[in-house]
């Protein structure tokens, strides 16, 4: 259990849902991370933008998709995360 709520579609402000639509565009669905931080947009959007650009080959180097997906995956076990 979080301790700070995540946000749902159905509760996310016009603002959230435009971001919601646009993550699950490009991912298929929405971190629980951006959930918990759109609680205020501007922090929902620049993290977001963070992950976006670490996810990009001029930022990471020579990392391929699949070692930057166990990273990801690896990260999220540690936090307990369900992924």
């Amino acid at each position: 259990m979080s301790l700070i709520p995540v946000i749902s579609d159905e509760e996310a402000s016009p603002e959230v849902q435009a971001l919601f639509k646009n993550i699950k565009k490009m991912y298929g669905r929405v971190a629980n991370a951006i959930r918990v931080a759109a609680h205020t947009p501007r922090i929902a959007q620049v993290l977001f933008g963070f992950i976006v650009a670490s996810q990009r080959s001029e930022i990471s180097g020579s990392l391929t998709k699949r070692v930057k997906g166990l990273i990801t995956l690896k990260t999220s076990l540690l936090n307990g995360c369900n992924y």
